[in-house]
């Protein structure tokens, strides 16, 4: 989530700057072919995409599990952009995808049509597709030189890899934000012991918004040094993969938007004994409230 849009405006900020390398830059974007579901307006479906075959430079094994444990990529975070507004999906979602029923993450295992077919059946159009994936997203992080965060209190998940022994303010580099934005079940640092975090469905989406900031910060602050704004570019620009159609001037409108805060899609309260969550009413309310609707 967070390394999709700020690549997009370290790219188009590069072609602007760096006029000589827009065309090498342009040519790193990889495409991907997919029968998209226009709607009204322009909608923008952006996927964090978790894969074990691409894992962050110098990253271990026991962090992430190896392809053999964990086959396949998952659309690990899916962020919708609309009219100016962004709806974070969650990954759990029970949707239909190729295969049946099953949750919305699951569905990239089927390939990118069967996402954006699940996608559609919620009332969730595509006009244009853009990924990124796991190692892409630190290497984006780090060519920015890494990212200032406020840590309320000392947080650790070891199946993510994330270790922060202090609060405050913390200078992490591109594994230890995407171990933020991946931590599933953190624990925090209360009276010198490790204790599980409050239960939060919308944990992750949060983290995520305060990786996000940071990093929109960082890219910004490259922009006034060219030679740091080329570096992150360069990370940028090969990491992602868009749909056959998207040109680089739609990207270059998507980078220029002024967006919003990120909103969570509301939905049902996840059960432990079951991993999904159910569309509900409220769900249904906040698609149609976003102008988003969708048929096939």
């Amino acid at each position: 989530m967070t390394a999709l849009r700020v690549a997009l405006v370290a790219l188009v900020a590069a072609v602007a700057v760096l006029a000589g390398d827009a065309a090498l830059l342009v040519t790193r974007i990889d495409r991907v072919t997919v029968d998209l579901h226009p709607g009204t307006g322009t909608t923008w479906v952006l996927l964090g995409l978790d894969s074990r075959a691409a894992l962050p430079e110098g990253a271990a094994a026991s962090e992430f599990g190896t392809t053999e444990q964990v086959p396949g990529s998952r659309a690990d975070v899916v962020l919708v952009v609309h009219d100016g507004g962004v709806l974070s999906i969650p990954r759990d979602l029970l949707v239909r995808g190729a295969g049946g029923p099953g949750r919305l993450a699951l569905t990239w295992l089927d390939g990118p049509q069967s996402t954006v077919d699940a996608l559609c059946d919620l009332g969730v159009p595509t006009d244009h597709l853009v990924t990124v994936d796991l190692a892409g997203f630190a290497a984006v992080v780090d060519a920015a030189g890494g990212l200032d965060l406020d840590v309320p209190r000392p947080v650790r998940d070891p199946a993510a890899g994330l270790l922060i022994a202090e609060a405050g303010r913390q200078h992490v580099d591109g594994r230890t934000a995407l171990a933020l934005v991946r931590s599933r079940h953190p624990e925090h640092l209360v009276d010198g012991a490790w204790q599980p975090a409050p239960v939060d469905p919308d944990g992750r989406a949060t983290a995520a918004g305060t990786v996000l900031t940071a990093l929109v910060g960082a890219v910004r602050e490259a922009g006034v040094r060219p030679w740091l704004l080329q570096r992150v570019a360069w990370a940028a620009s090969g990491s992602l993969t868009v749909d056959a159609a998207t040109s680089a001037t739609d990207l270059a409108s998507l980078a220029g938007a002024d967006l919003g805060d990120i909103e969570v899609l509301p939905a049902g309260e996840p059960n432990p004994q079951v991993p999904v969550r159910i569309a509900t009413d409220g769900t249904a309310a906040a698609l149609a409230a976003a102008g988003l609707s969708c048929s096939r």
